[in-house]
């Protein structure tokens, strides 16, 4: 099996070795390298060209909101995940706005953090269920008619932009499955959005993340 490369940046060293170990762990997964500031991981993922890197956003000199930013304009293949403590949304917005294509609390479990890593591998965007259980309702959506969308397709759409999947939004919405399907269809249709990032790049420059409560 061909291992997908991961990079951590924390700068405690107990998470780091912790993260790299349990990462290591896994079949289809290899650390490739770790750091702890900034330097070393923009030095580091240089040479070791990972798949995903995992960004403690607390870190030392340059915070990793800057760091995930200077990432991604550097290296617009790698996929970054923000690791952090912090689970307010005005934190989800700043790492969104940077580029990030994961967001994990650090309360979080080990589980949690290898599906940010395999959905972000799977080119789809993964919010921390902590922070995506507080999404805003349906009636604060997005002003204007965003493609023409009813309410329902809206709240669907903002759903799937938190990282919820099409069972889970059944559950929120007391709808059936293959209703959520017809209303992303029929939404992502209208708005020619073709896959979950452009989904989360248009929910955030409309302002839906913004809103959150």
């Amino acid at each position: 099996m061909c291992c997908r490369r991961i990079f951590v940046v924390d700068d405690h060293p107990i998470i780091l070795s912790g993260v790299g170990a349990m990462i290591n762990s896994q079949d289809d997964l290899t650390i490739v390298g770790l750091a702890a500031n900034a330097d070393e991981a923009f030095e580091g993922i240089g040479k070791a060209l990972p798949d995903v890197a995992v960004v403690d956003i607390s870190l030392p000199g340059v915070n990793g909101v800057t760091l995930i930013e200077r990432l991604v304009e550097r290296f617009p293949e790698l996929g970054c995940i923000a690791l952090t403590a912090h689970e307010d949304p005005g934190c989800l917005r700043q790492v969104l706005a940077a580029g990030a294509r994961g967001f994990v609390v650090k309360r979080s479990t080990a589980t949690d953090l290898l599906q940010a890593i395999r959905c972000v591998l799977a080119g789809d965007n993964y919010v921390d269920p902590a922070l995506a259980a507080r999404i805003l309702s349906p009636r604060h959506g997005a002003q204007g008619d965003a493609g023409n969308l009813s309410e329902r397709e809206r709240s669907v759409i903002q759903l799937v932009a938190l990282g919820y999947s099409n069972k889970e939004i059944s559950s929120r919405l007391n709808l059936s499955i293959k209703t959520i399907e017809t209303y992303r269809t029929r939404a992502t249709d209208k708005l020619e959005l073709h896959s979950r990032a452009a989904i989360v790049r248009f929910a955030h420059s409309n302002g839906w993340l913004a809103e959150l409560q």
